[in-house]
């Protein structure tokens, strides 16, 4: 089970430098401003499968869309306010607006609320500010303190700062063509030189990101998935990988977090390496969650079939078949060891839900 170079994580260079150039274009209002400026009513309601609790799901728009589909759950406020991240299937030419986190105000009286934050990389293009999408899976995300930790499948995981939620420029009432810019899907330039901000009236750049090395070769780690959880009262980072049945077996990995930073503990050579490694993992593996000694997974059999909860540890697996929707992504704690969160994907059956941490 020891942790092999490829498994080793590289910090690159903060873009801080570039967020702050780009609030002087655009208003940071962080978390709050979000918060205080929901334009979305999700609809509480029953989750089919024995270990689902009754959630609730998007609005007609969301909950429909061909385009944007729901992957990573994440929690802040003792669970008050949820994330969940999307991503986006690409469209002509190759073109997509990545990924974007919707922020879920749980506690609203009139029932849950939320918005869409497209997330972006702010870079500087021929000597010119600009913002690029992020166009990952986003399949798991986590908040520690004030970060974003984000799956970048292939490359490790992006990290943003919840602070640093600018809002970008409305059309004024009355423009032509879309007179609503929240809608999702219309295209509309922002006020930083041309930028695509895809419909959202929020925007969160992205900090810096912790990349797998180029010679990792195949050995590396899929980043397909990832939450935050406590082991022996330290928090923990733990990531997966999502392999079809024919593919090679999936694999399970635990990551140390600095309490004080909530940032990757990194070792004296800048490199982030995990505390363990677990080979031969179940097949189909969509999230994973930790509390001490008691593992949760997620994993999905496919359109249209209840999807599977395994309870246990790497090598000690229960696997409860059919007690979840089908299509369960991502897992995460809203009250470690007892209140744990999953969102389903597929379009007409996306709900985000509780799950039952009582099952063996």
């Amino acid at each position: 089970m020891r942790a092999a170079p490829p498994f080793a994580l590289t910090a690159t260079r903060p873009r801080a430098h570039l967020v702050g150039r780009l609030s002087a274009r655009l208003r940071r209002v962080g978390l709050d401003g979000v918060l205080g400026d929901l334009d979305r009513a999700a609809e509480r309601c029953p989750v089919p499968g024995e270990a689902a609790g009754e959630g609730f799901t998007w609005d007609d728009l969301d909950r429909n869309d061909p385009t944007w589909w729901p992957q990573g759950v994440a929690s802040t406020r003792s669970g008050g306010v949820l994330f969940v991240s999307w991503y986006a299937k690409r469209g002509r030419l190759f073109r997509t607006p990545g990924s974007r986190i919707s922020v879920v105000d749980r506690s609203h009286p009139e029932g849950p609320r939320y918005r869409h934050v497209l997330l972006v990389v702010p870079h500087r293009r021929l000597g010119v500010l600009a913002m690029g999408t992020v166009p990952v899976h986003a399949g798991g995300i986590a908040v520690h303190g004030d970060l974003l930790l984000v799956a970048d499948t292939l490359f490790g995981m992006r990290v943003f700062r919840l602070g640093d939620v600018m809002a970008v420029p409305r059309r004024p009432t009355g423009a032509a063509g879309d007179a609503s810019p929240a809608r999702i899907g219309a295209l509309r330039r922002s006020a930083v030189d041309g930028s695509d901000v895809w419909g959202c009236d929020y925007v969160l750049p992205q900090l810096m990101a912790f990349r797998v090395p180029l010679r990792a070769g195949r050995r590396r780690l899929r980043y397909s998935f990832l939450s935050t959880g406590e082991v022996e009262g330290r928090p923990t980072l733990v990531v997966g990988e999502y392999r079809r049945k024919d593919d090679r077996p999936p694999r399970l990995a635990r990551y140390p977090v600095d309490p004080r930073t909530g940032l990757p503990a990194v070792d004296g050579h800048g490199r982030w390496a995990p505390l363990e490694v677990h080979e031969d993992q179940p097949r189909r593996m969509q999230g994973v969650a930790v509390h001490e000694s008691t593992w949760f997974v997620t994993a999905s059999n496919g359109r249209g079939s209840a999807g599977d909860l395994y309870v246990g540890a790497p090598g000690t697996w229960h696997r409860n078949r059919g007690v979840l929707p089908s299509g369960p992504e991502d897992l995460a704690w809203t009250c470690p060891g007892e209140e744990l969160w999953c969102v389903s994907e597929w379009p007409g059956r996306r709900w985000v839900f509780p799950v039952a941490t009582d099952r063996r």
